[in-house]
């Protein structure tokens, strides 16, 4: 049963069972020789297996790791040692939804229980169960579940809502279906497709997202037989009727009717990586899509407490990008982002706050946004988040990216917070690179690439093992103890006699060279509520107090501990005047009171007050709890946020906390959900 959870999950899980106290992510992270994000990640999907076998997740204790109680591992044993000789995969919840939605979709014939039973291998209850789950996503696309003893069940809408639906369904289900999981696709057809697609790929040498051609071979068999009509409102048909991909697209596939030639034709026009394709669309609504960028940035700002200072720049990216995956979103094309895994790993929080500052979008849409898009609307924050101003540059870095300008502007991020002390000279594709030794000491890229200048490949996001490789090239080494020895030295010029200046600063260079054999790298801590939330910065009040009053009292004890100034507390009062006194609210009684960290912060904290007699602040907002964060930088406390959120995902949550008479109590409070 175990082998069901991967190679590397299944070894966590083995270790834990065997374990006799708790096992650090550290640990856990050494033993199977990923970073301890990854570990996260695995833990995350463990919980996922043991949820759907009815059994409780692993916790995570804050300064220990995880502990599996013995009772717990006698059940967990007992699944393992029942299922073990059997060569069967047992399908998650999240994964039999899928299921039955393709299995519908793409039936000729009609579908009822007892076949979607033997598709997902378990019992009518379970089934009738997983089809609540289902009606739920449909409905987020527009879409419906009906049942007839004749016809069986069928999935109706829009038909290109539905098959965007199915499209992202099959994609993440792909994995399954390639270890033989899915025997009711029919792998012959859709190997069938694919080569006639990697054979149009390979005509008009253009490269698309990868597994996107894989998705749309297992679409082409409901395209071929279907009779449903297709409507493409405020598309250019002249534009697409000269475009490569339609002249090619009647070339291998002339079974297909005009419309669903067009229909694939957008689909390999959206999946293109590197190519716009906007002036085959009407550009009517670039108004509109300009506001909805300057609400999303917005809405991130508010919600991340950050303050982009290039936000014209960062607007015009998102513009970009928006527009074209709005065309996508209205044409059913959903692509798929094979960094989606790798940017959730490696960047949860930030991730997450992205993921809930989306919903506008989707409210404009009328439609999910993936987890894929999120994933890319990452990559556009991340990389204009403000890191520290750097000293003296000295080692030339040229960054190059074929992934795309979204990942290269955020693997440029995230070396200048490796290398703060380096220059990053430019960045650019592959093909540009050839006369690097002109322009930098070093290269680090996501291909490999010939050059006389030496070359770091890396991830297209970094990994923690990928940091460390970097940290620990000669070059890299080399700056990094020439420019420590240069610090070290002018700390104790004043006790060296000058003919020795010279002597000394040599051998500070040697001893730094050769003091580690290798730079480690574990990953930057970003601390969360409990980290930070201690009892002396939790307040409990009964006075009667206006909001000005109120932002000073929430501040009291962060201006003690030196954490802020006075003037911090002056700029909040200043921003909820201009913004409105609703700007900082996270709903109608719990607000996130916060500026920016040049307008008096010293170091990252955070206090809670909780206001017996709420404090207005306008007709709809009266705050009975009060968050004041203080933030260094952009990233540091976006693990706070994260927790934030968590405690946003129901009201019973605040309410618990508005309740406590105590920081004991409210301490207690965060605890039980937090950890």
């Amino acid at each position: 049963m175990l082998n069901n959870l991967g190679e590397r999950c299944n070894k966590i899980l083995r270790f834990l069972l065997k374990a006799t106290d708790f096992v650090s992510m550290r640990e856990l992270a050494e033993k199977t020789n990923v970073s301890r994000r990854s570990v996260y990640y695995d833990i995350c999907n463990i919980n996922d297996w043991l949820d759907s076998h009815n059994l409780p997740p692993l916790k995570i204790l804050r300064g220990k790791g995880i502990f599996i109680p013995p009772d717990e591992k006698i059940s967990i044993d007992a699944l393992a040692d029942e299922k073990d000789d059997r060569n069967e995969y047992i399908f998650l919840p999240s994964e039999r939804a899928k299921i039955i939605a393709c299995y519908i979709i793409r039936s000729e014939t009609p579908v009822y229980v007892e076949q979607l039973m033997e598709a997902c291998l378990v019992s009518r209850n379970t089934i009738f169960a997983d089809i609540q789950i289902l009606i739920r996503q449909l409905h987020e696309y527009n879409a419906k579940l009906s049942y007839a003893p004749k016809t069986g069940y069928k999935i109706t809408g829009d038909v290109i809502h539905v098959r965007a639906l199915y499209f992202l369904f099959f994609d993440s289900l792909r994995i399954l279906l390639e270890h033989g999981q899915l025997s009711f696709f029919n792998r012959e057809e859709i190997n069938f497709y694919f080569r006639r697609l990697t054979e149009l790929k390979a005509e008009l040498k253009i490269d698309y997202v990868e597994g996107n051609l894989y998705s749309l071979a297992a679409l082409l068999p409901i395209m071929k037989d279907s009779t449903d009509e297709l409507k493409f409102v405020g598309l250019k048909r002249e534009k697409i009727f000269a475009s490569r991909e339609f002249s090619a697209v009647q070339k291998f596939f002339p079974e297909l009717r005009e419309d669903e030639q067009i229909y694939l034709s957008l689909h390999l026009l959206g999946s293109r990586l590197s190519v716009s394709t906007d002036k085959i669309f009407e550009d009517k609504s670039d108004q509109s899509i300009y506001g909805i960028v300057k609400t999303l940035v917005s809405e991130f700002e508010k919600t991340a407490c950050v303050f982009f200072a290039e936000r014209d720049e960062l607007e015009r990216a998102l513009f970009i990008h928006i527009r074209s995956s709005l065309y996508r979103f209205r044409y059913g094309i959903q692509l798929g982002n094979p960094m989606r895994e790798d940017i959730v790993r490696e960047y949860p929080n930030l991730f997450n706050i992205t993921k809930s500052v989306t919903k506008y979008l989707e409210q404009m849409l009328g439609l999910p946004v993936t987890d894929s898009e999120v994933a890319y609307l990452t990559l556009h924050f991340g990389a204009f988040m403000k890191i520290a101003e750097k000293k003296n540059p000295q080692l030339r870095i040229l960054i190059v990216c074929v992934n795309g300008v979204s990942t290269g502007n955020m693997l440029r991020h995230e070396i200048e917070k490796l290398l703060p002390e380096a220059k990053i000279v430019g960045l650019v594709a592959a093909i540009d690179a050839f006369r690097a030794q002109e322009l930098c000491d070093l290269i680090i890229s996501t291909a490999p690439i010939k050059s006389i200048v030496p070359a770091i490949v890396v991830h297209p996001i970094l990994t923690d093992d990928d940091r460390k490789y970097i940290l620990n090239h000669r070059l890299v080494r080399h700056f990094w103890s020439g420019g420590l020895a240069d610090s070290l030295f002018e700390s104790i010029r004043k006790y060296v006699d000058k003919k020795h200046y010279e002597a000394v600063k040599k051998e500070i260079q040697l001893c730094l060279q050769g003091s580690h054999d290798t730079i480690d790298f574990a990953g930057e801590f970003q601390p969360g509520i409990l980290d930070c939330l201690t009892a002396d910065k939790i307040s409990v009040t009964d006075e009667k107090l206006t909001w000005t009053d109120a932002i000073y009292f929430a501040g009291e004890s962060l201006i003690r501990d030196g954490s802020i100034v006075e003037k911090y507390l002056d700029a909040i009062i200043s921003q909820s005047m201009y913004y409105g006194a609703g700007y900082m609210f996270m709903n109608d009684y719990v607000m996130l009171a916060h500026a920016k960290p040049q307008d008096g912060v010293n170091r990252l904290n955070l206090s809670l007050t909780v206001f017996k007699t709420p404090v207005i602040f306008n007709e709809t907002r009266a705050a009975k709890i009060i968050f004041m964060l203080c933030a260094e930088d952009n990233e540091r406390h976006l693990q706070i946020l994260n927790d934030l959120l968590t405690l946003a995902t129901t009201d019973e949550n605040f309410e618990r906390l508005a309740t406590a008479n105590s920081s004991d109590e409210i301490l207690s409070i965060l605890k039980e959900i937090l950890q």
